[in-house]
């Protein structure tokens, strides 16, 4: 049965015109009816197992939030995918964040640090935060580091190994210390935060990853925006910080540089191109 199908037989009350179907993510097929309502699928049983908490997280979180974040009100009577209403935006690429003026641009910055600052420091006990899980950095190490061996040596010069090692070895130093550990989204970056010029507001998506973790790793992907645009955020955020933040958080950026890489080759959602740009950036440095 194909996700329409899905559809109609768990919400039989509900008819639309138009359907498209979006597979460019890497562990949901979204199906968006009419531009009006946006059904997530998760592909693997671990996304299935967690979209019930990811439901509740949001719809605690979104009062406390000032940002638009998901708002499920349609869930499959079996708990295998759910909707909600599209939130209206463009996505926030970083020629979209640059082409904004003045006024816009710092909307968005004092947004995203105020979604993040909320964040961070929402209280967990007696939530349905209590229900998130440690991120899975540690295990997520191990496969980019059997998949950078495998696959790699073939495809990079020696210098780039190494500096591929360097990255890979200042994120196991990091799991070696002992780090903040408050909710983190766990997946900002451009993709996932939308841009509404009409209402200048900010959208953030895809929750799917959330979990308790250090929270530099949600700055980790805003160095995307450059390092000005890094600074005022963290300086307009009232969270968790301490003298070591920000170095960690380009850190878990050259990391994820690495990842991509490996990506291609082992789950192939990402093409070699955008791997090979993402990891020329972060070498080249701030």
């Amino acid at each position: 049965m194909d996700e329409l199908e899905r559809i109609a037989a768990a919400f039989p009350d509900l008819r639309w015109d138009r359907a498209r179907r979006i597979t460019e993510g890497w562990d949901h097929v979204v199906v968006v009816l009419d531009d009006a309502l946006v059904f997530r699928f998760p592909q693997e049983e671990p996304y299935v197992q967690s979209l019930a908490r990811e439901v509740a997280v949001l719809e605690h979180l979104a009062p406390r939030l000032p940002v638009r974040v998901p708002r499920y009100d349609r869930t499959a009577p079996d708990g295998s995918f759910a909707g909600y209403p599209l939130l209206p935006g463009r996505t926030l690429q970083p020629e979209v964040l640059a082409a904004l003026d003045a006024p816009a641009r710092a909307a968005v910055v004092d947004q995203l640090a105020g979604f993040l600052s909320g964040l961070h420091t929402a209280p967990v006990a007696g939530t349905p935060l209590e229900r998130l899980a440690p991120v899975s950095l540690p295990e997520d190490q191990r496969e980019v580091r059997a998949a950078a061996a495998a696959h790699l040596p073939a495809v990079l010069s020696r210098q780039e190994l190494a500096d591929a090692e360097a990255m890979l070895a200042a994120v196991d130093a990091l799991l070696a210390e002992r780090l903040p550990a408050v909710p983190v989204h766990n997946d900002v970056y451009s993709r996932h935060l939308l841009w509404d010029d009409d209402a200048a507001a900010l959208a953030v998506l895809d929750f799917s990853d959330m979990g308790l973790g250090d929270p530099a790793v949600d700055f980790a992907e805003l160095h995307e925006y450059g390092q000005e645009f890094v600074r005022a955020v963290h300086a307009r955020y009232t969270g968790p910080k301490d003298p070591g933040f920000l170095e960690r958080s380009w850190t878990y950026q050259c990391w994820v540089g690495v990842y991509m890489l490996t990506d291609h080759f082992d789950v192939g959602k990402t093409s070699w191109a955008i791997a090979r740009e993402t990891f020329d950036r972060v070498r080249r440095g701030r």
